[in-house]
């Protein structure tokens, strides 16, 4: 049977991508993920999954050593002179304003609080 999905185009690129490195082609990626997914929803409880979870080794090829201290890399960067404290805080109030409003907006909706 054939199926046709129409998809946003940034998760095509990481289909692909993910495609091309596991050397399947985006198809057979797919139909992995799908199968798996249809599988995997038939475990019958969450203490199932997380065991399934914990039983899985890790993949080496995932792994990456630690080449250096984070924190010594961190302190001995140089500071970027392009970067405006105050300029980036009058920005991020702007966010979380807009982040506020969502949640009353979403608490209005979803009837857990009052519009204020």
């Amino acid at each position: 049977m054939a199926l046709t999905i129409t998809l946003e185009d940034d998760l095509v690129a990481a289909l692909k991508d993910r495609a091309q490195k596991q050397q399947l082609s985006v198809e057979q990626l797919v139909i992995r993920i799908l199968t798996e997914a249809l599988i995997g929803s038939e475990a019958t409880t969450l203490q199932e999954t997380v065991a399934q979870i914990q039983a899985t080794p890790p993949n080496p090829a995932q792994i990456r050593p630690a080449t250096a201290d984070l924190a010594e890399l961190l302190h001995a960067a140089p500071g970027d002179p392009a970067f405006d404290l105050e300029d980036w805080k009058r920005q991020w109030s702007v966010i979380e304003a807009e982040m506020k409003a969502i949640t009353r907006l979403n608490d209005v909706a979803e009837s857990r609080g009052r519009a204020d």
